[in-house]
Order: structure tokens, then sequence, then C-alpha cells
């Protein structure tokens, strides 16, 4: 952004954000320089800092330092004598900020709708007919009036994407890491925060502009079936790899069940791991072929039951919660 400042003065003024003005507001707010908002909260305020250092009375001043105390949970001898009147002021001067931060925010978020997978995955369908699978723990926010004119919404987490084509309106997909340009098609994009974030697609085509919540990159990615982008959150560095074995894994997990016809044991212990979060290895039937339908809301226990007596195995639960381990077996 090379000029923030104008950018948060519109955004201050204006009635409506769009998911991704939303979303940028929320990066911003998350960082350490605040200098900009802070300016323009004093200008519509129509203080200037200076100004404001330089004349606010004691009594003001106590009255406010001793609110900022209260939300802070701070005592007064704790900082009895600490504050001159500069620092008096200065610290009002964060409340102010803190104060039009917030502001901004409540206001806008009446005009958006959030809906959180807070227990359990949860699939929903968004006013234009696309549907979104979210998971366990991810949200997505966006406006009312979705659809009427754009496609625009916010993630956070992982969701899988069934999007309905309308030439009209994009959909775009912002988050702290990446924001995701498509017409129609069906992709996951995981972007909980780990040292790595994907955009997989499944069908179709989608545009990725990998930001990391900071610029944006030089040039945008264009994604089509089956492939993989991978963002490192440490480095910035993008990978773009094959992704058919995860398009597969995705597109049945958004359907709520795995359905095998054939796949090693192996691939499917994988999947598990994937799904339940848990380490699980096979000592002799990983390369045994595996035909039956899992589903993704049973308990761990019972899918490797499954595998296990298909293959004349037995459970092992590793030592400190490590994980299980199917041990003998064969696959005949």
């Amino acid at each position: 952004m090379n000029n923030r400042k104008a950018y948060l003065q519109q955004l201050l003024h204006s009635d409506n954000w769009s998911a991704e003005q939303w979303n940028w507001m929320k990066t911003y707010l998350d960082g350490e320089d605040l200098s900009e908002l802070q300016a323009v909260a004093a200008e519509d305020f129509q203080l200037e800092l200076t100004e404001m250092k330089s004349t606010l009375d004691k009594q003001v001043s106590a009255a406010m330092l001793a609110k900022i105390h209260r939300r802070a949970g701070i005592t007064e001898n704790r900082f009895r004598g600490l504050f001159t009147l500069r620092r008096i002021a200065a610290a009002a001067i964060g409340l102010l900020v803190i104060t039009a931060a917030a502001y901004m925010l409540l206001r806008n978020n009446n005009n958006m709708l959030i809906v959180s997978a807070d227990q359990e995955r949860k699939t929903i369908t968004l006013p234009d007919g696309s549907d979104v699978v979210l998971e366990k723990g991810a949200s997505i926010s966006y406006p009312k009036n979705f659809g009427a004119q754009t496609r625009e919404l916010t993630l956070k987490g992982e969701a899988y994407f069934n999007v309905k084509n309308e030439a009209k309106a994009a959909f775009t997909i912002s988050s702290k890491y990446l924001k995701t340009t498509v017409l129609g098609t069906s992709f996951n994009m995981d972007v909980r925060d780990n040292e790595e974030v994907k955009v997989v697609v499944i069908s179709g085509k989608v545009q990725v502009d990998p930001h990391n919540g900071k610029k944006a990159a030089e040039k945008a990615v264009v994604l089509t079936a089956n492939n993989e982008l991978v963002l490192n959150t440490k480095t910035n560095d993008i990978q773009l790899i094959d992704g058919t074995d995860d398009a597969r894994f995705y597109a049945q997990k958004s359907t709520g069940v795995l359905n095998y016809k054939g796949e090693s044991v192996a691939t499917v212990l994988h999947d598990l791991e994937r799904i339940y979060n848990v380490p699980i290895q096979a000592d002799k039937i990983g390369n045994c072929s595996f035909m039956f339908k899992l589903d993704v809301k049973d308990d761990l226990l019972k899918q490797l039951d499954l595998i296990a007596k298909a293959h004349f195995a037995k459970i092992v639960e590793l030592d400190n919660g490590k994980g299980f381990m199917i041990t003998g077996g064969t696959c005949e």
C-alpha cells in the first residue's frame, strides 16, 4: 500500500467495506506500527498530535489514564509517579486510536455475516449457490449483500470451495497469507497459522496472489486442476507441485466419505493421519490394497479396526500418545 494513511482515511469515511478491505484492516491492526491510524484518528477528531500532547488538561489526562488502567488491569500504586503529563497524553492518544479502530470494525461488522465451524466440520451454501465445507476451527466472513455485485469473502483456517460459475462476478477469497480469485471451480484452501499454507485445485482454474499479510507478490500464480501452491510463511518461498493425490484427498474429504478402490494401506493411513492429526504406521501391510468406504465422522479406532481386520492384523497404541501401529497381517 503506497499511502496507508490515505487508505485508512478512505476506510474511516466509507459506509461499506469489501471483504478484502475488511481483511486488510485486520492485518494492519495486527502489526506493530499504527502511526498512520494514530494520525488519521487525531485528524478525524480535529486534533493535531502535537497540540494534544501540549494542551491536555491534567485532570482530563488523568481521567483518561485511569480508564486505560482499568481496561488493562493496572493498579494505581504500581504506576504512581511514573507518567509525566506528556506520557499521560500519549497514553490518551493510544486510547483514542483503540476507540477509533474499534468503532470502525464494529460499525462494519454490522454489515458482515460470520460462519464458524467451532466444534465440527460444517457445510454451507452461499447466497450465490456456491458450497463451502469448513473444517473444524475454520470461519468465513462475507457481506450481507454477497453476490449482488461482488463475491468477496475472508477465510480463516481450512475450507473446501465448490464455486458456482458466474462470469460477471469473480469469486474472491482473502486471507492473512493469500488472495485467491476464481470464476467457477472446486479447490481446497488451507490458510491456518502454520509454517506452510496451501491451495489445491480439484477442477477449473484459480489465480492466487501470495502476500503473507504484507505486500502482494510481483506476479500472481494461475493454477489448474491437480496443481498445488505451497507458501512458506517464514521465508515467503513459493512452490508449485503436483497436487494430484491431494486433489483426490480433498475432493473425497469434502463429501465426508473416503472411498477407496484398491489404494494402498499406506495411502489410507496417510489420509487418516491428516484427518485425525495422529501418527499411524503399518509394519507389514503398507503395500496391501484396501477397498472400503470410511466416514470421516467416525472414531479413529473404528477406522483402524476395519483396516486391521481386513488384513488379519492387530492395532497397537504407542506409548505417550505417539500414535498407532498396525502390526502383522497379510495382503491375502
